[in-house]
């Protein structure tokens, strides 16, 4: 892997600062089966704030990748982190659904501004034809994921207050965007042509966009559905305690760590379409067996290698996206987060009702059938891959 000497410290600034980004994401999963305990919550309750970030994450990630284009990738950071801070500190302060449907949403909103910003700076740095600075970048998401729900078990045992986490993530959040102040973006800004092709409509209309999106809007919707109710899955199927339903978040977790690291180490082909079809074919059959164990331990090895298969899905759809939309990487980039971020916010709201009405462990079968469309998508990306040629034919 190799980066330019101008970007070094801006690469290790972004990966420090999506650690703490996985961070606060997974801390409102970990946190669930405490905050329906003490604030007395019903699961649509919980399901309306869990999907209130997503609905800011999907606004923002848009609004985020017309914005890059405009005001440079710097300040849509820093404005993304401040609200970022804003929400986490607000977060659990006080019972009211209202409240902190409120903190969940400027949460969002400043993540959609991480997520864009990140990938878009990374594909720039990035080897074409990879993904290998990518999964090391999206690696260190799950870092901060697991670290997220243990610190959170660990005070819940303890018997101390859990909202101390979201506090502590707030002021993280701040001296991150003191540390990006003052940090160059060199070679980070669009090109004047860049910003031309950011509005053609034509871009709306590929195939491979299309795919590209869906693929994601599935696969997030996955991957923070399982994050947002393994805990409670944990307490009410499988007999758990709190702590332990936290802890699960993290298992979960690891496995998306180790398989990023493996790929960005190991996976030197530029074969990004076909790794992809394959790790969302069987993700599906992990997902899948792992709801039919009935003891703690050995579903957990299950949604454990659930989480190493999903590893891969993310980063190689943002490389794919990077290579094959060189003229408008911002606006397509910006497009393809969006989607994840309304696949957060549609399937844990959906979860949440079937939940309601059924149980959750019916609700759980949901993310087999989502995880199946994503691997019925994976086969449109890359017979669409093969027809394009090789990166650049769309952009």
């Amino acid at each position: 892997m190799t980066i330019l000497a101008r970007d070094r410290k801006l690469f290790l600034a972004l990966l420090f600062n999506f650690g703490i980004f996985g961070t606060t994401v997974a801390i409102i999963g970990a946190a669930v089966p405490k905050v329906i305990s003490q604030f007395e919550w019903s699961y649509l309750s919980t399901g309306m704030v869990v999907s209130a970030s997503s609905v800011g994450y999907f606004a923002s990630s848009f609004i985020s990748g017309l914005l890059i284009h405009r005001l440079g990738a710097k300040r849509v950071l820093l404005l993304g982190l401040f609200l970022q801070a804003c929400g986490l500190a607000c977060f659990g302060a006080s019972p009211s659904v209202v409240v902190n449907l409120a903190a969940a949403l400027m949460m969002g909103l400043g993540q959609g501004g991480t997520e864009v910003v990140t990938n878009f700076c990374v594909v720039r740095m990035e080897t074409p034809g990879q993904s290998r600075l990518m999964n090391l970048m999206h690696a260190a998401f799950p870092v901060g994921a697991i670290a997220g729900p243990i610190m959170i078990g660990g005070l819940i045992a303890a018997g101390r207050s859990w909202q101390w986490v979201f506090r502590g993530m707030s002021v993280a959040c701040l001296a991150m965007a003191g540390g990006f102040a003052v940090l160059s973006f060199g070679g980070m800004n669009a090109t004047g042509q860049e910003r031309g092709s950011a509005r053609m409509p034509s871009l709306l209309q590929s195939p491979l966009l299309v795919f590209l999106a869906l693929t994601i809007f599935l696969y997030v919707g996955s991957e923070i559905g399982v994050s947002a109710w393994i805990g409670e899955y944990y307490v009410k199927v499988l007999g758990t305690s709190a702590s332990t339903g936290a802890y699960m978040v993290s298992v979960f977790w690891a496995g998306i760590l180790v398989g990023r690291l493996l790929v960005s180490m190991a996976y030197r082909s530029s074969r990004q379409a076909e790794l992809l079809l394959s790790v969302c074919a069987l993700s599906v059959l992990s997902l899948a067996g792992s709801l039919s164990i009935g003891s703690p331990l050995p579903a957990g090895l299950g949604f454990l290698t659930c989480g190493l298969l999903f590893s891969a899905i993310y980063p190689v759809v943002m490389s794919l996206t990077g290579q094959h939309f060189e003229g408008a990487q911002g606006m397509a980039i910006g497009i393809v987060s969006t989607a994840g971020g309304v696949g957060s916010f549609v399937s844990p709201f959906a979860m949440a009702a079937v939940a309601n009405t059924y149980g959750i462990q019916t609700g759980f079968i949901f993310y087999v059938a989502t995880a199946l469309g994503m691997a019925a998508t994976a086969v449109g990306v890359l017979y669409l891959v093969r027809k394009d040629g090789g990166p650049g034919g769309q952009g």
